[in-house]
Formats: structure tokens, C-alpha cells, sequence
């Protein structure tokens, strides 16, 4: 269900060939969202799944609760559905109606009470049919049958004396009442290692010198980052089912050669999507005022995004944050407070024109040079002071 096909051209990707998205834009949706419930929903899932396999073994306990179970997990998978259908991809691609828990189920009714009784069991089956158990449907073919949205397992007898082909048929419900399980429970990890592994990477050492780094320095922080933090990426390994080339257009209408790959899992996916983004500076960087990730395409490195602000709707962080980052700085920071200072008394002597633009672009070079210094401890605060102020 969350397998996706990517084409890649330059720093675009289309999901199935039609939804075009921005290299690393996925992922950046990923960083912020905030989906809380996902390691409780794990446990939960990974709880259930054992207990609503039927076999001859099964525990008389989960015999019993086998349909407050099944509601259980259906609440669940109903909560990581509604989180993932408002998150790309899976927006536009599962925007039609998503193969459920219970449809699994009632493809496999044989093995559950319909909830007649033996004096309703050679009545026919109608829409009007109504049992403890479902209602009356009808297929494609006219045939009628119960629509289960109760599930009671037939009795343990029941299963006992089953033929071969029963037995075989229940063995393929149990495989699939598993992959649908593991399908949901892979998911939810795949998100944890976004904020686990992807977020720490991003924000602790792809971002921290608040500029795009070299291919030199993003090895380094890929040995540094494997050492620091006990979940890294050597944890992923990226499904793919296929790989190839094919020809789509673009929103121009022409045509382009893309790399056309199958990814298994959403975590394959932005794993090489991420690392390919990277080395073509699309870089997800966090937003240093409103604390929201937000995409840089290449070209100049930002430190704040174009989100509006909550209180000034027609300014954005972009606008008002460098100002707020500097002044901040020039409060609390005994360098930049320095710095501040001789640049107000130079900027002041230019305007008694007893500086000309030359020398006073001159001196502002060499103070930003200094105050770099200075930040990075290279020279003394004592020496910093000094020079800054001739």
C-alpha cells in the first residue's frame, strides 16, 4: 500500500510519474510533522497482530476478544491513515478510498459467525438482512451475503475438522492479516527515523555552520554523526524492487529522460532522495525564528523561511528574523556587542564625511573578519576589542 514509484530528473522527482515534487520536499513535510501517537500505535499493532491469527491454537482469551481487537486495530490503522493521507505522497496518491482492516476480513467470512441463527440460516439473504454480526450486501455478480462489521471466529471444533483447502485457506488469511500489520508498523518506523535520525543529522551537522558544506565536509559528518548517535543512518537499508529509465514530460511539456525507481517503503525512498537532494544543495534547513523546517533550493543559504507570521501576517520570518537574530546577538553577545558598537561610531564618522566609501567598506571587511575570528576564539575578546576600535 505505501510503495511508490519515483522518477528523477535533476532536482525534481514524480511520484508515479505525475505528482511532481522538489528534491528533499517530502522529506521536509516529514520533519514537521508532529504525529505523537506513533510508538504507542507500534506497541499496539504489534500487540494485536499476534492475537487475531486463527488457528486451532488460538488462545480461548483472544477467541473472545477477537472482535474488540479487531475494532482496536481498526482505530488504529484509522488514525495513522488520516495522518498519512494529509502528508506527501500519500496525499495524492491514496487520495481514493484505502483498502481497510475489515475488507481483509470479510473477503475471508467463511471463518466468522455471520450471526444467524439456525432458524434464519436457510432464509434468504436480502438487503433487509440484519444480523448481530452485519447486514446484508450484494457483489458484482448479484450474489447476496453478510457484510460483516462484527468478527467472531467460528468455534475451535469448527477448525479442527477443516479439509486441506480450509486449512490452506486460513493459513493465506493469517499471511495477509500479517503483511497488512507489518505494512502499517513499517510505516510508523520509518516516520520515527525521520525525526531519530534524519532530524539530528539535519539540524546538528548538515546546518551547523549556517552554510551549504563541501562533499569533503558531509563525509566527515556522516563518520562523525555514525559515531555520536547510537540510531544512524546505517540502520537504513533502501528497498528497491526496480530500476530503469523512462520518458515522461515535464510541466512544460517536454520531454525528459528519468531515472525510473520502485521503492518498497517510504523510508527507501527518502533516504536516496535525501543524499541526491544534498549533493545538489537542496538542503531541508530549520527555521531559526518560527522553528519549522522549510527547503533550500540551492542558490543562497537562509536561515529563516517564508512562512507569514502568526501576529504580522504580511511580513515572514525571512523578513523580521535576520533583524531580531542581530539584535539579539548584539545584546547578549559580548563580540557582537563590540562590533555593534564600532560599527555605529564608524558608520557615524562616514556620515561626518571623515571617512570616504572606500575606507569605510574597507573597515567594515576587516570587522567582519574580525569579529569572525573573535566568535570562533581565534584571537583573544582582549585583542578583538582593541583592533575593532581603531
Amino acid at each position: 500500500m505505501f510503495s511508490l514509484k519515483a522518477y528523477f530528473w535533476n532536482n525534481d522527482v514524480y511520484i508515479n510519474g505525475q505528482y511532481k515534487y522538489a528534491a528533499n520536499e517530502i522529506l521536509t513535510a516529514y520533519l514537521n510533522s508532529n504525529f505523537i501517537e506513533a510508538h504507542e500505535i507500534i506497541g499496539n499493532l504489534r500487540y494485536l497482530k499476534k492475537r487475531l491469527l486463527i488457528s486451532r491454537n488460538m488462545h480461548y482469551e483472544d477467541h473472545q476478544k477477537y472482535s474488540s481487537n479487531v475494532d482496536w486495530a481498526i482505530e488504529s490503522f484509522d488514525k495513522v491513515n488520516k495522518w498519512i493521507t494529509g502528508l506527501p505522497p500519500y496525499n495524492k496518491i491514496l487520495s481514493g478510498r484505502i483498502y481497510t482492516f475489515d475488507e481483509l476480513l470479510n473477503e475471508y467470512s467463511l471463518f466468522f459467525e455471520d450471526g444467524r441463527d439456525d432458524s434464519e440460516i436457510e432464509d434468504p439473504i436480502t438487503w433487509e438482512t440484519v444480523t448481530p454480526n452485519g447486514v446484508g450486501d450484494c457483489d458484482d455478480n448479484g450474489v447476496f451475503y453478510i457484510l460483516l462489521n462484527k468478527f467472531v471466529p467460528i468455534s475451535f471444533e469448527e477448525i479442527y475438522f477443516f479439509d486441506f483447502d480450509k486449512i490452506a485457506h486460513l493459513e493465506e488469511l493469517n499471511e495477509k492479516i500479517t503483511a497488512f500489520f507489518d505494512e502499517y508498523i513499517a510505516l510508523l518506523f520509518h516516520y520515527a527515523s525521520v525525526q531519530d535520525i534524519f532530524k539530528p543529522f539535519i539540524k546538528k551537522y548538515l546546518n551547523k555552520n549556517e552554510t551549504f558544506i563541501s562533499d569533503a565536509e558531509l563525509a566527515v559528518c556522516y563518520d562523525k554523526f555514525k559515531i555520536d548517535y547510537i540510531k544512524n543512518f546505517s540502520e537504513i537499508k533502501c528497498s528497491m524492487d526496480s530500476f530503469g529509465y523512462k520518458v515522461l514530460k515535464n510541466t512544460d511539456g517536454n520531454p525528459i529522460l528519468c531515472e525510473e525507481i520502485t521503492f518498497n517503503d517510504l523510508q527507501s525512498f527518502l533516504y536516496f532522495d535525501f543524499w541526491k537532494g544534498i549533493k545538489n544543495k537542496y538542503i531541508p534547513n530549520c527555521c531559526k525564528l518560527c522553528g519549522r523546517f522549510f527547503l533550500i533550493k540551492s542558490g543562497k543559504y537562509f536561515n529563516y523561511c517564508n512562512r507569514p507570521l502568526k501576529n504580522e501576517p504580511d511580513k515572514t520570518c525571512r523578513d523580521v528574523g535576520s533583524r531580531r537574530r542581530y539584535d539579539d546577538k548584539c545584546k547578549n553577545d559580548p563580540v557582537w556587542q563590540t562590533y555593534n558598537r564600532a560599527y555605529k561610531a564608524h558608520y557615524a564618522r562616514y556620515l561626518k564625511n571623515k571617512m570616504t566609501v572606500a575606507q569605510f567598506e574597507e573597515w567594515s571587511r576587516f570587522a567582519s573578519n574580525l569579529r569572525n575570528a573573535a566568535e570562533k576564539e581565534k584571537i583573544s575578546f582582549e585583542d578583538y576589542y582593541d583592533k575593532i576600535r581603531k
